[in-house]
């Protein structure tokens, strides 16, 4: 690899670090809003009234958070061509050679995520079918009498379905790796690791992996069991 290359490659990794930091930053209050689908129905109706009676803010966030996937896409798709370029011809045999198995299945894990986005928004943001029932589920708010999407409902009904918690539950086991490689990648990328030391970004990044898995995985397996109604 060329220095040129080297330092594009650098340059790249950090892109995708700090790109994935804003997703990751997105998806922690996402998490937390949804836990909310565990308190009576007017609280996350509430809540997703209020994330869209600003549109300006609602749609500069849509906007970052679009940009930031994007970017974070396209330096995947670069680093990718870099390391084809280094070596065309590729090896007799592929061999681990120490790396974990989720810096080798980034790729995997990143498009099982990206397919899992696409689901999600066809869910629960376009209503396309056959989830266009979602459209006329409404609720009143009871301090204004004010009719709005009736969130809590669109929740219960679409994950009540098996197939569709599977999906989600698979949805979360992509970011569950995908979260644990990339933020050990990300400190590494900024020169922030010392091997030598307590490898506390490793943990930091394992144990962020499982909190987003089961705070994700608990909401599909609650409605699921009959929990929350």
């Amino acid at each position: 690899m060329t220095e040129r290359n080297a330092i594009s490659t650098i340059g790249l990794k950090i892109l995708m670090g700090i790109t994935g930091f804003i997703l990751v930053g997105y998806v922690s209050l996402h998490m937390l809003g949804n836990w909310q689908v565990f308190l009576p129905a007017v609280y996350i109706n509430q809540y997703a009234y209020l994330l869209k009676s600003i549109p300006l803010v609602l749609w500069t966030v849509r906007l970052v958070l679009f940009v930031a996937f994007v970017v974070h896409i396209w330096s995947a798709i670069r680093l990718a061509q870099l390391r084809r370029s280094a070596r065309p011809v590729p090896y007799d045999q592929r061999k681990p050679n120490g790396a974990s198995w989720e810096s080798r299945s980034m790729l995997l894990t990143g498009i099982g995520l990206g397919l899992f986005v696409v689901f999600h928004l066809y869910q629960f943001t376009w209503h396309l079918p056959p989830f266009s029932a979602f459209e006329g589920f409404t609720a009143r708010l009871s301090e204004t009498s004010r009719s709005v999407p009736d969130v809590h409902r669109m929740m219960v009904e679409g994950l009540r379905n098996l197939w569709v918690a599977g999906a989600y539950l698979l949805g979360m086991g992509c970011l569950f790796f995908h979260v644990r490689h990339g933020i050990d990648g990300l400190f590494s990328s900024l020169g922030l690791v010392n091997r030598r030391s307590f490898p506390w970004e490793r943990w930091l990044a394992h144990a962020l992996g499982w909190v987003f898995f089961l705070g994700f995985s608990i909401i599909p397996v609650a409605i699921a069991l009959g929990w929350v109604r």
